[in-house]
């Protein structure tokens, strides 16, 4: 395909030679033999019938099927060349990966069951000084990789150590200046920010919800890992480009009350270990019916009320199971 087609030279036969008489003065015509006649007219016949054969050949104008100038010769359809014959079997496609909304809604992680229990109590550090709450959460740490990292190899999804880090003030991240505000994920370099002052402060007020605290705020932020790792985060975050204000603001809670109700899910799971009971559980439960966009300040609707901060923490915690966590196909209602 695409080559010119190869046309043959306009041959021009030449004519078949006669012979001419000897030039000079006519003499008398002696008498031939009859058989060197014969032979004479044989001989040339011979000759003449050969040099036409000859022509024919070198000029493709006969039937023979090997003639290299033939223009109606035809390409073979066996041939391996992509230029002479170009393939009619279809070439195997590379199948697509799941797109954004298969991931946020049919994730591997909503099917692996109950996680298994760390078997870790809570690390015995207050938060009275920077470093004991850094080897609270440096202690707390191993026990969520633990059970996490058993739920993604369940899952067949990877799974990666996040880190933590405690502040104090303010601390440069790829994902902005942390404030002490509140805590935070970056999902840029996998790493949980946790502000001393605020743990701190909730320890000089009552240590009992300082610690209920610390260990809600720790698993919510691990859930965030948890998405990042699933490729439900980055495929929310997709997601969100093309949507409304509104309609960035309700995948911002699906996200944020996802995060929650895994995090609930650890705290279910290793709940006779921590153990999630007595004063600690009252003052979880207070915590987490008090939580939602209607104590921020400035207020902005991008983690959800508290009615369904709770419905969501307390489905992780009784069924300890991701799947219950599957926001992204709640109705709307059930994220507001």
């Amino acid at each position: 395909m695409g080559q010119p087609v190869q046309q043959g030279p306009n041959w021009q036969y030449p004519p078949i030679p006669i012979p001419q008489p000897p030039g000079g003065r006519r003499r008398r015509k002696k008498k031939v033999s009859r058989n060197l006649l014969i032979l004479l007219v044989a001989l040339a016949v011979l000759v003449v019938g050969s040099g036409i054969t000859l022509l024919i050949r070198s000029v493709g104008g006969g039937d023979d099927p090997q003639a290299k100038d033939s223009p109606t010769a035809p390409v073979s359809e066996s041939s391996s060349s992509p230029s002479e014959s170009p393939s009619t079997s279809p070439s195997p496609s590379t199948p697509r990966g799941p797109t954004a909304d298969e991931v946020v809604k049919g994730s591997a992680l909503y099917k692996v069951g109950p996680v298994a229990a760390s078997k870790c109590a809570e690390p015995p550090f207050a938060p009275v000084t920077v470093p004991a709450a850094q080897q609270y959460y440096n202690r707390l740490l191993p026990c969520l990789n633990r059970t996490w990292w058993l739920a993604m190899k369940k899952a067949n999804l990877p799974f990666r150590n996040p880190k933590a880090v405690v502040y104090v003030g303010k601390t440069p991240s790829p994902c902005g200046i942390q404030r002490s505000v509140r805590a935070a994920y970056c999902g840029a370099n996998e790493t949980i920010y946790l502000p001393f002052s605020v743990d701190n402060g909730y320890y000089r007020t009552n240590p009992v919800y300082a610690r209920a605290v610390m260990l809600n705020t720790f698993a919510h932020e691990y859930g965030h890992h948890v998405q990042k790792l699933s490729g439900i985060l980055a495929s929310s975050m997709s997601r969100q480009q093309s949507m409304t204000p509104n309609q960035k603001l309700l995948e911002s809670r699906r996200r944020e009350l996802q995060a929650t109700c895994l995090g609930a899910v650890y705290l279910g799971a290793n709940a006779a270990f921590t153990p999630m009971n007595g004063p600690l559980l009252a003052n979880w439960k207070f915590l987490i019916s008090h939580s939602g966009d209607d104590y921020a300040r400035p207020r902005v609707h991008d983690h959800g009320n508290r009615v369904s901060n709770y419905q969501w923490s307390i489905s992780g915690f009784n069924s300890k199971k991701p799947d219950a966590c599957n926001t992204f196909t709640a109705a709307d209602v059930r994220v507001n």
